[in-house]
């Protein structure tokens, strides 16, 4: 995969598919595969797809410090270079729905279209609660993973589950890496407030209902924030990635693709 330096970080980034670019930007996680694997094949129908590894995520190299949102947003305009596209319709999910709307803010030259997932402009004291409560299990691989799925997945999803195992190999996905670590960190720091009103891109907020991991109303303020902005609520957990699958492609589709 290619490999940039931005800044003290080495990030990597996969390319698939061809047509217009779509760069899929990851949250809290592993990193771009694990976030978006499951919809490549969906998009690259029409698109060339770009999936970035950012620093916190595990592909990413980057000297351990704290995050900041103005160096992601960095990360992802300097990959929208490097990988040579021009303009591209710029997506991300969770705290990447914060990232990629800095990013559309500092370098507005680089997207033609924005789609923030499940984001948000300033963390809150429930958020603050809620990533404390996480942390604090740190050092029990199982019980971190348990609290972020449960907050990430609607109760009629996690119910139609056949075990609780089904749920515990999902929260393996989020093990306390210090990566991840970090990334919630940044998550609890979001503020975005002055920014937020410099987005110049046509753009779709969407956003999932109930979300318990971040929710709704952060995706209404971060639309009230963004003039040129459209909504679309999805009935879902914040992981409408996974709950909705066909209809999530379907509804980015429609936007990035509209006349």
């Amino acid at each position: 995969m290619p490999t940039i330096t931005v800044g003290s970080s080495r990030i990597q980034y996969r390319v698939a598919g061809t047509g217009p670019a779509l760069m899929l930007v990851h949250g809290v996680g592993k990193g771009g595969e694990a976030a978006f694997g499951h919809l490549v094949d969906q998009f690259t129908r029409r698109n060339t797809v770009i999936l970035p590894d950012l620093s916190g995520s595990e592909a990413a190299e980057d000297d351990g410090s704290a995050l900041t949102m103005e160096q992601l947003a960095d990360e992802v305009a300097a990959v929208i270079e490097h990988a040579g596209p021009g303009p591209v319709d710029l997506l991300g999910f969770s705290l990447g729905g914060a990232v990629v709307t800095a990013t559309a803010a500092l370098h507005p030259d680089k997207v033609r279209r924005l789609i923030p997932v499940g984001g948000l402009v300033q963390a809150d004291r429930y958020m603050e609660n809620l990533i404390g409560l996480t942390l604090s299990q740190k050092h029990d691989p199982v019980a971190f993973g348990r609290v972020l799925t449960t907050t990430a997945f609607s109760p009629r999803f996690i119910n139609s589950l056949d075990s609780l195992e089904e749920i515990d190999s999902m929260g393996a996905q989020l093990s306390p890496s210090t990566g991840r670590i970090r990334q919630l960190e940044l998550l609890v720091r979001t503020d975005i407030r002055d920014l937020v009103g410099k987005v110049q891109a046509d753009t779709l907020v969407l956003a999932c209902n109930p979300d318990a991991a971040v929710p709704t109303h952060h995706s209404r303020e971060l639309h009230e924030g963004i003039s040129n902005s459209s909504y679309v609520e999805f009935d879902s957990g914040h992981m409408v990635l996974v709950e909705q699958p066909e209809e999530f492609v379907r509804v980015v589709n429609e936007f990035i693709h509209k006349p």
